[in-house]
């Protein structure tokens, strides 16, 4: 199963194991990973899961999404 893992500095924040087809990402509370952090947009990017395939969508952020 894939995972998103956030890190920091080498430090693990937080894991999800991806069990849904799609997760946004941001810094607002109502997304699936919140990242509380004023670099991010409220609804920053979205990750799709088609079968073993993901798929990162930045949702016109301010500051861009790098992989």
């Amino acid at each position: 199963m894939a995972r998103i893992i956030l890190s920091l500095g080498g430090q693990v924040m937080a894991e999800y194991n991806m069990t849904k087809e799609r997760y946004t990402i941001g810094r607002l509370p109502d997304n699936d990973v919140r990242i509380d952090n004023p670099a991010l947009s409220g609804h920053h990017a979205l990750i799709i899961n088609i079968l073993n395939d993901s798929f990162l969508e930045d949702l016109n952020s301010t500051n861009g999404t790098y992989v």
